[in-house]
C-alpha cells in the first residue's frame, strides 16, 4: 500500500456529501461534513470549559442518555452535539444555518455525530436500522373507522 499523498489529506478537509433524514418524511436532505476530531476540538479549545465532562463521556461512552443524571447532564450533550455540528458542517455551515433560521433536528444532530466519530460507513447501517422500524408511527395504517369491541 502507498502512502497518502498530503493531497488527499488535504481533500478530506474540504468534507464529503453525507445524506441526512430531512425535516419531513421521505425528504433526505444532503450536506457537506468534514470529520472533526473531539480530542483535537478540545486541545484548540473548541469546545468550552463547560463542556469538556460531557465531551470526553461521549468520546469516552457514546451517546447514553441513562447516564445522564439530570437535566444539566441532558443540556450539556446537546451543546456538546451541537458543537460538533458547527464544526463539522462544511455545506452549508452551520452559521448559514442559523442565518436563516434553520435548526437541525436531532436526529441530524445524532448522524452528524455518529458520522464524525465513525465515517460514512456507519451511517449506512445505521439507516438500515431505521428502515427496518415498522411500527408505523405516521398513523397511515389506523384505519378510519373505528370498530367498538363489547367489554372494553
Amino acid at each position: 500500500m502507498a502512502v497518502t499523498s498530503m493531497q488527499k489529506f488535504k481533500n478530506y478537509q474540504d468534507g464529503c456529501e453525507v445524506t441526512l433524514p430531512g425535516f419531513v418524511a421521505d425528504e433526505p436532505i444532503c450536506v457537506k461534513l468534514k470529520r472533526v476530531s473531539m480530542l483535537a476540538m478540545a486541545q484548540a479549545g473548541r469546545i468550552p470549559n463547560a463542556l469538556l465532562t460531557a465531551a470526553a463521556e461521549l468520546f469516552k461512552n457514546g451517546i447514553n442518555l441513562e447516564k445522564a443524571q439530570d437535566g444539566e447532564d441532558f443540556k450539556q450533550i446537546a451543546e456538546t452535539m451541537t458543537v460538533i455540528a458547527r464544526e463539522s458542517l462544511v455545506e452549508p455551515t452551520y452559521a448559514e444555518l442559523e442565518e436563516a433560521g434553520v435548526g437541525l433536528t436531532d436526529t441530524q444532530l445524532l448522524y452528524i455525530y455518529n458520522f464524525c466519530q465513525t465515517g460514512v460507513d456507519a451511517l449506512k447501517s445505521f439507516r438500515k436500522e431505521q428502515e427496518g422500524d415498522a411500527d408505523h408511527r405516521d398513523g397511515a395504517s389506523v384505519p378510519k373507522k373505528t370498530k367498538r369491541t363489547n367489554g372494553h
